[in-house]
């Protein structure tokens, strides 16, 4: 891994909130304000099992990331990364919860925590693990929607 990729990789996995766009069948973007925390590495994003984000990314892998705030509006002068996402299973996911330990404390807890009561309705979370390809240039991605209002 070079000094760069590394480098790009921790200022985007240290942004509040990145914009995860994934694909659909047909080529068109979907955006998705997530929490993000990285390793230095990879980024990763917790979400459940059964989201559309997740379905697409198995569908197709490539994925775009870009900062935006909680509500998902792009940060100015921001531009999109692309990388390739891999869906973790459970045996996989210490690496995420230590980085989104550090990154988001108390609030992570508490909605870690909250997960088993999710469990009792037979949904689960999962984690995306997004290695950052810079050299791929992303595709024409529309802006997503204003959030409501």
């Amino acid at each position: 891994m070079t000094q760069d990729l590394r480098e790009l990789t921790i200022r985007l996995g240290s942004e509040p909130f990145l914009d995860l766009v994934t694909f659909r069948r047909d080529g068109r973007g979907v955006h998705t304000p997530v929490w993000a925390g990285t390793d230095g590495r990879q980024i990763f994003v917790s979400t459940w099992a059964y989201s559309g984000k997740v379905k697409r990314a198995r569908n197709f892998p490539g994925v775009a990331l870009i900062p935006c705030d909680g509500p998902g509006n792009i940060l100015p002068g921001a531009d999109y990364v692309m990388g390739q996402c891999e869906i973790l299973d459970k045996s996989e996911f210490k690496p995420g919860v230590r980085a989104f330990k550090a990154k988001y404390g108390t609030q992570f807890a508490l909605m870690w925590a909250s997960r088993w009561g999710f469990r009792l309705l037979r949904k689960r979370r999962v984690w995306l693990l997004v290695t950052l390809t810079p050299d791929v240039p992303p595709p024409p991605i529309a802006p997503p929607a204003a959030p409501a209002r």
